[in-house]
């Protein structure tokens, strides 16, 4: 089976759309109901209408708005037609500037076609234009599927007989050949076209409330960044980003937390120069589950400023976004303490320094070391240490065992009570503890605390608490110990299971590291999954692809791969000497003193049990070379 393809249906509502809007329902549903010429027959004709412009114009199915296709031009055209358009503006045209055409008394279900119908619906074409049989019937048919051998010109002729078409009626007011700058092989494709492809070039409907919850779903930008174009279609769970030092990953976590909260974290993305010929663009879809239409928010060359979305279809759902310099930046829908306004316009967004995530920042968060001394404190009000020491365990480094959380302590110089945790050598005031000890705890909180906030906001707003949680993770390992590199993704995508039972995780994380994407291997799902690789191309232009993830075993596996590109891993001169071995081994002129020197030069650089040895000693011995 085949369908029409988004281009051709585009195209079909580009020719039709200089048409009047008779041709829009009126006229087809009095055709397919075979109503006669020249007497009337009792028909409901404003319900007939009401269920096909349902049927063929209602295109968002969020919305009870139809789509407008014909009369498209002009200063007053708008995108959508009012859910009541049958029953008055098409009313209206019938009963008035189109009566000549019908037969039809005032006030009665009554209706018939007069018998020089076909001259007066002449005289609403454009000049020397009729209507192509074609693209009415490419946009009346845009989902009904056909089977593989059909031509454009068999579906015409079914377009036809299903509205009983005459000769008369072809002859003066359709025309019949089929005029496309569309080919017949790409007129069609093997699925049905997504409803979000046809209304691509228009407005959200009026009546399109935001929905909720919201995750990443697409990310485009152009003109702006390394990669140009840059697509990112994010799994709904993992996402991993890889590749070398200033390709992009920072700037595509960057990009991410602007989708979703239409908000900067610090310094706004922008084009590298000014181009009048093109125009910067960040194109982004937040997805509920369901499908939703991509926004396209452009730079302005004048303002050098990037444009606000005029209406988002979907909002985010909680968005937790770790910097790589210590700070965070949170996003809660319903937080109005984040921005300090009770206003309808509050951006429920801020970026908290490094400083006012331990310190706190005055009526906006009180702070690690008060909140966790609190909790702590008065655990039989305060609930949330319960979760705050299971997050820790969680994501404890394996060296030392589950992080144990002690008494809180004075020390020299502080006028309060700091945390504890309990090592087995003793117990460490936090603020004494491990860079990697103190990023972890302060990721944990900063989690905790905003879901806390989160639930006493919902409910002081008798609002639904949110069913999805957003993390952005820049340089995952930085300050982790190897071992505990190799845990933190299965440990932090069972975060979301100390929250709530039913709160979903979707984490974008970006890394360097082998150990941390080894990591992924006991819990990767291609099905919600997915990872992506930064790299230059053979002609030195930033490349941004999905890759496959397979299960490597070592991380010198992974460190060989694509994604790392360490061909033989270990210092710098250890890989240059093998390099320098094997163009040996493939050389077809080699001397003994040759093999001898690089023998030694291997001596010197690789261990005992080097596995290059195998193949290395083989060929020496060729030589009378003895290792």
């Amino acid at each position: 089976m085949k369908y029409f393809t988004s281009d051709q249906i585009q195209e079909a509502i580009k020719k039709l759309s200089s048409h009047h809007a008779v041709f829009s329902s009126t006229f087809f549903v009095l055709k397919k109901a075979q109503v006669p010429i020249g007497k009337k027959i009792r028909f409901s004709l404003d319900s007939a209408n009401y269920e096909f412009l349902r049927e063929k114009y209602r295109v968002n199915p969020k919305s009870d708005y139809l789509l407008r296709i014909f009369r498209q031009k002009g200063p007053k055209a708008k995108d959508w037609l009012d859910p009541d358009y049958a029953s008055k503006g098409l009313q209206r045209a019938d009963t008035g500037t189109c009566k000549d055409i019908f037969l039809h008394d005032r006030n009665d279900n009554t209706w018939g076609f007069s018998e020089n119908y076909v001259q007066e619906l002449e005289k609403f074409l454009p000049k020397n234009q009729r209507l192509s049989l074609f693209h009415i019937a490419v946009w009346f048919y845009k989902y009904e599927s056909w089977r593989d051998n059909i031509s454009r010109k068999d579906i015409v002729e079914n377009f036809i007989q299903d509205y009983h078409i005459t000769d008369a009626e072809t002859e003066k007011l359709f025309d019949y050949d089929i005029i496309s700058d569309i080919s017949e092989k790409n007129t069609f494709q093997p699925v049905k076209v997504k409803w979000y492809q046809i209304t691509e070039p228009y407005e959200i409907p009026p009546d399109v409330p935001p929905s909720q919850s919201g995750i990443l779903s697409y990310l485009e930008a152009e003109g702006v960044g390394p990669v140009d174009p840059l697509i990112f279609e994010p799994a709904q769970r993992l996402n991993i980003i890889t590749g070398d030092n200033g390709l992009g990953k920072t700037f595509l976590l960057d990009l991410s937390w602007w989708a979703l909260t239409q908000n900067w974290a610090e310094r706004p993305a922008e084009p590298f120069k000014i181009s009048q010929s093109k125009t910067p663009k960040i194109k982004f879809s937040i997805s509920d589950g369901s499908q939703t239409k991509p926004l396209t928010v452009k730079f302005s060359n004048s303002s050098l400023t990037w444009e606000k979305p005029e209406k988002v279809l979907s909002i985010s759902g909680l968005v937790i976004y770790a910097r790589v310099d210590g700070s965070f930046a949170v996003w809660d829908p319903i937080n109005r303490v984040l921005s300090r306004k009770h206003s309808a316009d509050f951006t429920p967004s801020i970026v908290f320094s490094r400083e006012e995530v331990w310190n706190g920042k005055e009526r906006q968060i009180e702070g690690l070391l008060r909140d966790w001394v609190r909790w702590q404190e008065r655990k039989d009000k305060h609930t949330v240490f319960d979760t705050f020491e299971k997050v820790l365990q969680n994501l404890s480094p394996p060296d030392l065992g589950p992080f144990k959380i002690g008494e809180p302590a004075r020390i020299l110089g502080e006028a309060r009570e700091i945390p504890t945790l309990i090592h087995p050598y003793g117990s460490v005031p936090i603020l004494f503890e491990s860079a990697g000890i103190k990023r972890i705890v302060t990721l944990a909180y900063l989690i905790v605390w905003a879901w806390e906030e989160h639930k006493i906001q919902a409910k002081q707003y008798d609002r639904k608490e949110e069913r999805q949680m957003v993390i952005l993770l820049d340089e995952a390992e930085a300050h982790l110990h190897p071992k505990w590199q190799r845990k933190i993704i299965p440990a932090l995508l069972e975060i979301s299971e100390h929250l709530h039972s039913e709160l979903s995780l979707q984490l974008i994380v970006a890394t360097h590291s082998p150990l941390v994407v080894a990591s992924g291997e006991t819990v990767f799902d291609p099905e919600k999954d997915k990872i992506f690789h930064l790299d230059f191309t053979m002609s030195g232009n930033v490349q941004f692809n999905q890759m496959n993830f397979e299960v490597r075993g070592t991380v010198d596996s992974w460190l060989s791969s694509d994604f790392f590109g360490v061909q033989f891993p270990g210092n710098e001169k250890r890989s240059d000497v093998i390099q320098k071995a094997i163009s040996l081994q493939q050389s077809d002129s080699v001397s003994k003193e040759e093999v001898e020197e690089l023998s030694d030069q291997l001596k010197r650089l690789l261990s005992a049990e080097d596995p290059f040895w195998i193949r290395w000693i083989i060929y020496a011995e060729q030589f009378g070379v003895e290792i």
